[in-house]
């Protein structure tokens, strides 16, 4: 159930960010909301990194596409993604350091 939570959680912040992206300018910012945000909901779901990198990017992705920015659609993919691993990993890790 709390998978299922965190994928929704993981859409919602993608269109939050969708909108955030079409109202400012602020590329430095988007950048580290991206990540920081992909990053605290795999910490909660590190099963799903992939999911959730997908959710929170899938949005601006599909955006950007229709838009022709491929490159900006590649960075924002990367970005989410890295974020992502960087979460499920460092929860990953203190799981086992649990044991």
């Amino acid at each position: 159930m709390r998978d299922q939570l965190v994928l929704l959680a993981a859409v919602l912040v993608g269109f939050f960010l969708l909108g955030y992206d079409q109202r400012t300018d602020d590329t430095g910012v988007e950048v580290g909301l991206i990540l920081g945000l992909s990053l605290a909901l795999a910490l909660a779901a590190p099963r799903r990194w992939i999911a959730v990198a997908l959710g929170v990017a899938l949005p601006i992705v599909a955006a950007s596409l229709f838009g022709g920015h491929l490159d900006v659609a590649a960075v924002v993919l990367g970005i989410a993604a890295i974020g992502a691993w960087l979460g499920g990993m460092m929860r990953r890790g203190t799981l086992l350091a649990a044991r």
